[in-house]
């Protein structure tokens, strides 16, 4: 089996994961958010300065400003503010939302551990709020920690039944772990089956460079045997 270009398309991934969490880590939040946006905050940040501001609003108010900067790519002090909302127990919010965005805070910092266990408690709390994109993650934080067939079963159940849509996500998350587990496994299997799932993600998104990239090493791999 050739070696170099499956380390090299995983090397690929890898560099592309940085590289998008050092553009988040080096832009500043306010050239990431429109005025209206900044302003919202700014409204928030003034109302909880308030001396008398009941608990139950004030709880709120951190919830709304934490999911604009979770939005934003601000997740460390999105963080901070989440678990300091479930800290109060408050009745206020609802808890399977506060969880969900923290499970969101956990992904976007690529702590996808700390994400997998926010986002099923969220699900434990209310298995229907927001509950596609939460498989979504769940699915690709599992495949980011090499789990790759709770991945592929946490895929399935977010696209499960005829109404919901498999958009480019599906493909790729679906051809980059039947990938690895290629990889993995040394099984030629998968790699067909990668293949397989890239060429029907291209015929709905043929401009797609990743799904081309992965259609393409598994036709070298494949073709070296």
């Amino acid at each position: 089996m050739k070696l170099i270009p499956v380390m090299l398309f995983i090397l690929g991934l890898a560099g592309t994961a940085c590289s998008s969490a050092q553009d988040k880590e080096d832009s500043p939040l306010s050239m990431r958010m429109e005025k209206s946006t900044q302003d919202k905050i700014t409204s928030i940040d003034s109302e909880l300065s308030l001396v008398t501001i009941p608990e139950d609003r004030k709880q709120q108010l951190k919830l709304d400003k934490a999911k604009i900067l979770v939005d934003h790519g601000n997740y460390d002090q999105a963080a901070i503010l989440l678990k300091e909302v479930l800290q109060t127990n408050t009745k206020a919010v609802n808890p399977s939302e506060v969880n969900l965005y923290l499970g969101k805070a956990y992904y976007g910092k690529s702590d996808y551990s700390q994400a997998i266990g926010y986002l099923s408690t969220s699900e434990k709390l209310d298995r229907n709020y927001n509950d596609h994109e939460r498989k979504k993650m769940v699915a690709r934080s599992l495949y980011e920690e090499k789990e790759y067939y709770p991945a592929l079963a946490a895929l399935s159940r977010a696209y499960k039944g005829p109404e919901v849509h498999k958009d480019h996500f599906y493909y790729e998350t679906a051809a980059k772990t039947y990938y690895k587990m290629g990889y993995t496994n040394k099984s030629l299997d998968f790699y067909k089956k990668s293949m397989q799932v890239a060429e029907l993600g291209l015929k709905e998104y043929p401009n797609s460079a990743s799904l081309a990239s992965i259609k393409n090493e598994c036709s070298q791999i494949l073709g070296s045997k």
